[in-house]
C-alpha cells in the first residue's frame, strides 16, 4: 500500500527548470560576450536537469570551456565555475522575485494531483535539489506548504540525485518503507534517485526532459506521462491496482 507521495519541485510542480536553464544560458552568454549563444546552452541543459547547482555548473563550464577560458585567461576551472555560478544565481534570484513569472510556470495538472492526494489523506512530501531559500521563495508563491507533511531540500543531504539519499531521508522521517512511497519526478536523475531508493516512480515529462526520459529506458511506458491531462487518472488507477494486488 502506498502511504506517501513524494513530489519533486523543479520541472514537476513548477517549470523552474526552464527558468534555471535560461539563467545558465544568460550567464554563459554574458560572460563569453556572446561567443556562446543562449540557445546553445539551452540545448545542452537537459543533461543536467535534476543535478545540484555545482554539478550542473561544472558540466556546463566543461561544455563551453574554450569560449569561457578565452575571456578569463589565467583563471582556474574552479574559478571560472564560480564566476558562472555567481552570474547565474544573480539572474535566477531576479526571476524568483517575479511572482507573475513564477505563476505563469505552474504545472496545473501535477498540482491538481497533489491537491487530490492531500484531500484523500495521503502523506505528501517534497524532495528537491533546490536549496532551502530558493524552495521557500517558490513555495511561497505556490501556497502549498500547508499540504506538505515534509520538505527536504539540497541543503539537508550530502549527496544529490541520482543518489537516493534525499528520498531515503523522506521515508526515514515519515517512518515508512520505500515500497510504500510513490515518487513523481520529471528528470532522468530524479527517476534514478527514486528507483535507487526502492520506490515506485511516475515520470511527468516536459519539453526539456521528455526525450531523455524515454531514451533512458528506466521506466515502462505505463509509468511515463507525456500528456499531463491523464496524470491523475493514471496515478489513481495504479494506486487502486496496487491495493488489489496486496
Amino acid at each position: 500500500m502506498i502511504k506517501a507521495i513524494i513530489f519533486d519541485l523543479d520541472g514537476t510542480l513548477i517549470q523552474t527548470e526552464i527558468l534555471k536553464a535560461e539563467s545558465y544560458a544568460q550567464a554563459i552568454s554574458t560572460l563569453t560576450k556572446g561567443a556562446v549563444y543562449a540557445k546553445q546552452v539551452l540545448d545542452k541543459f537537459s543533461s543536467y536537469v535534476g543535478l545540484s547547482r555545482h554539478e550542473a555548473v561544472a558540466g556546463l563550464v566543461n561544455e563551453f570551456y574554450p569560449m569561457l577560458y578565452d575571456q578569463f585567461i589565467g583563471k582556474s576551472t574552479v574559478e571560472i565555475q564560480q564566476l558562472v555560478l555567481s552570474e547565474r544565481l544573480s539572474v535566477y534570484q531576479q526571476m524568483l522575485q517575479d511572482s507573475e513569472l513564477l505563476s505563469a510556470h505552474f504545472c496545473p495538472f501535477n498540482l491538481g494531483l497533489l491537491h487530490a492526494l492531500f484531500n484523500d489523506n495521503y502523506s505528501i512530501a517534497l524532495a528537491t535539489m533546490s536549496h532551502s531559500k530558493e524552495a521557500e521563495s517558490v513555495l511561497g508563491v505556490m501556497e502549498i506548504q500547508q499540504k506538505l507533511n515534509l520538505i527536504v531540500t539540497r541543503d539537508m543531504v550530502i549527496n544529490g540525485k541520482p543518489n537516493p539519499e534525499i528520498y531515503l531521508a523522506v521515508n526515514s522521517s515519515l517512518k515508512i518503507q520505500p515500497h510504500e512511497c510513490l515518487v513523481i519526478e520529471d528528470s532522468v536523475n530524479g527517476i534514478k534517485a527514486g528507483l535507487n531508493a526502492g520506490m515506485h516512480v511516475f515520470a511527468v515529462t516536459n519539453d526539456i526532459t521528455r526525450a531523455s526520459v524515454h531514451d533512458s529506458g528506466l521506466l515502462n511506458d505505463e509509468f511515463i506521462v507525456d500528456d499531463l491531462t491523464g496524470l491523475k487518472p493514471r496515478v489513481y488507477q495504479f494506486l487502486k491496482e496496487l491495493n488489489v494486488k496486496l
